[in-house]
């Protein structure tokens, strides 16, 4: 039987073309995702940054299994007066919400400094090189897609906050539509600098200081200082057992894996007939059983350490992407970033946008401002490996999605190892979601309608909602992306 030469699945076309175009020219899984990230932030603009943070799961061809924790930090100072914040009102259709932009919005990047440890721990080629696929996205352009097209017109407040952000995403006063040729030519200039200067440059130079000054003199919080002492962190996997599978995902300060632990753990209905009455509510009884730690870290990860406890979600990440890559001698990584909703702030000369993550209510239960100085912030991105017994990789998945990430993920995992469902059915077949206040599901379940005693959103099609869930299934040799956001796969055999 053929072996995989190499898989990729990610949230847009573009993104795997990169990240193919290395692989067959000599890099490594590593090197793909240098260039796929760099990519991400032309082809997927609205979650992808140089202004964004996130979280890599990565496996070497010797077996090291890390978490690259490059999620954004908070600022060492709370004591400014007047932050500075916007008020952004985003139409969902179904229901608005409401986040923060502006300065006092933004939050230590890591994007940049992840890029920075992958080109200096784990790639083969130069970062020379890996940057030229990106400078060619960014310098030449691409067609928009529909995906990107509504994403962009919900955010149209915040982009049209910066002159930047209105010539960037704008024409004719109305945002971008499906064809549109977008195209960042700053970015291109910007990467050319980044990869000839220190290391650190993004962090300490020029963009740095134009950053910390913008932020001072207009009401946010971020300072040089700031900047200087971010660094990536590599953390052990948080570790799930369930029905055969050691399952790798990050721990504190992402809240996913163990939500999707949780989930996962009170499932009870071992084999349903597939969206019937009774999987429908072995769902619902899982998500009964998280909603009491959604709001709250803490007692979340109290609980796995000790489940008779009791219940005692600071959760983010609403423009959130993921793609997963695999090579040939088994070096894999799944990264998923996210700029938040964006902060409307565009960095000097880069047309790349800042994160808004002290602008994220989900993350300030007790109202703005209300953070720790100079740590972590909390997420619900959850990069996810699945191995088998034997220890070898089984499964690369991870989603978008805000607060269904870790849901729509612990979804498609029991689709496919309970239910059997290869693994584009499992990505593919409807989900629910739940919070205290609403259900959420599409369309194909045969539930009892008098049994939902709460407000419900149903949608027709898969909506996208849910998140674009990506993976490639070592076992059956196979990749998948999810069509909810317009997800790509490549797969090739030796």
């Amino acid at each position: 039987m053929s072996s995989i030469k190499y898989a990729i699945s990610s949230g847009h076309k573009v993104t795997s073309e990169v990240a193919q175009s290395i692989l067959e020219n000599g890099g490594n899984a590593f090197d793909a995702a240098v260039s796929a990230y760099l990519a991400s932030f032309v082809s997927e603009p609205m979650m992808a940054s140089a202004g964004a943070g996130g979280f890599a799961n990565i496996l070497t061809a010797n077996g090291k299994n890390i978490i690259l924790d490059f999620f954004c930090q908070t600022p060492q100072n709370k004591a400014i007066q007047n932050p500075n914040y916007k008020t952004i009102i985003v139409d969902f259709g179904e229901s608005q919400e409401t986040f923060y932009a502006g300065p006092a919005s933004m939050a230590v990047p890591g994007a940049m400094a992840c890029i920075q440890h992958l080109a200096k721990y784990y790639c083969d080629l130069p970062l020379k090189e890996l940057i030229q696929p990106a400078q060619a996205i960014a310098k030449n352009g691409i067609a928009y897609t529909s995906f990107q097209a509504l994403d962009t017109a919900l955010l149209a407040p915040i982009l049209e906050l910066s002159e930047i952000g209105k010539s960037l995403f704008f024409e004719s006063d109305k945002t971008l539509s499906t064809g549109s040729h977008f195209a960042m030519p700053k970015y291109a200039d910007f990467l050319e600098v980044f990869a000839r200067e220190e290391s650190d440059w993004f962090y300490i130079g020029e963009i740095a200081k134009q950053l910390s000054s913008h932020s001072i003199d207009n009401g946010g919080y971020l300072t040089l200082e700031d900047l200087a002492a971010y660094q990536v962190i590599e953390r052990e996997p948080h570790s799930i057992d369930w029905k055969g599978l050691r399952i790798s995902t990050p721990g504190l300060p992402s809240m996913g894996g163990g939500l999707m632990q949780l989930f996962l753990s009170q499932i009870k209905e071992k084999q349903p007939k597939i969206l019937s009455n009774k999987h429908f509510m072995a769902l619902r009884v899982a998500f009964a059983q998280c909603l009491p730690y959604v709001s709250n870290p803490d007692a979340l990860w109290k609980y796995l350490s000790n489940p008779e406890g009791g219940p005692q979600f600071n959760k983010h990440t609403s423009g959130t992407s993921h793609f997963n890559i695999l090579d040939s001698k088994g070096n894999a990584i799944a990264l998923s970033t996210s700029i938040g909703e964006g902060s409307g702030y565009f960095l000097p000369e880069t047309h790349m946008q800042m994160n808004n993550m002290l602008g994220e209510p989900g993350l300030m239960p007790n109202g703005l401002g209300s953070w720790t100085s100079g740590s972590r912030l909390n997420s619900m991105m959850c990069p996810t490996l699945c191995f088998d017994r034997n220890m070898q990789l089984q499964l690369m998945i991870g989603s978008g999605g805000s607060s269904r990430i870790p849901f729509s993920i612990a979804q498609v995992i029991f689709n496919q190892f309970q239910l059997g469902l290869n693994l584009d059915k499992a990505i593919h077949l409807p989900r629910i979601f739940e919070s205290d206040q609403r259900i959420y599901l599409e369309k194909g379940f045969a539930y009892d309608p008098a049994l939902i005693e709460k407000t419900k959103t149903e949608w027709q099609d898969l909506h996208l909602v849910f998140g674009g869930t990506h993976a490639i299934d070592l076992a059956s040799k196979t990749a998948s992306g999810d069509n909810r956001r317009e997800g790509h796969a490549i797969i090739t055999y030796t």
